[in-house]
């Protein structure tokens, strides 16, 4: 069984965004809002809270509780940060794997596989893209495996 944890570069850049958005929001209600002081303060003070209690608490604590395992029979994704989810998955249910990666998915780690079964999917998240890798290959030997087609091709005919 292999574990696997989110990268935490991908956490440094979600903080980053969190930041940066919050500032957009303060500098548009400060443009379009400033004739309304006490409105434009309460949505300032709201969106700062927010951000802060994103950044700080709500996703540290969702990265730190989020593990995903993969063996040779299931794949198990561990998350939740009030609640605890455990999502799991036998191999031999998944039917057929994709790989999302976004622009300096190689650096930040924002790889996600979405690996698609018997009636439902997982979504493994913020792989580093050599895990990433790693548990693709896994996942399309092991989907090869099961649904070998012997090579002549006469795999449905009698004789």
């Amino acid at each position: 069984m292999r574990k696997y944890l989110p990268k935490s570069a991908a956490l440094a850049a979600l903080r980053l965004f969190t930041i940066v958005f919050c500032l957009g929001v303060s500098l548009a209600a400060r443009i379009y809002l400033y004739s309304f002081k006490i409105l434009m303060l309460i949505l300032i003070a709201v969106f700062w809270t927010a951000g802060v209690f994103l950044a700080f608490v709500y996703l540290p604590v969702l990265f730190s509780r989020t593990v995903i395992y993969i063996s040779k029979t299931e794949i198990a994704l561990h998350s939740g940060v009030i609640f605890r989810r455990r999502e799991l998955m036998r191999m031999s249910a998944v039917q057929y794997v994709t790989r999302v990666s976004l622009p300096f998915s190689r650096a930040l780690g924002f790889n996600f596989l979405v690996v698609r079964g018997l009636g439902g999917s997982i979504i493994l998240p913020f792989l580093r893209y050599e895990d990433c890798q790693e548990i693709l290959l896994t996942l399309h030997s092991k989907i090869s495996e099961d649904g070998a087609v012997p090579p002549d091709g006469d795999a449905g005919k009698e004789e």
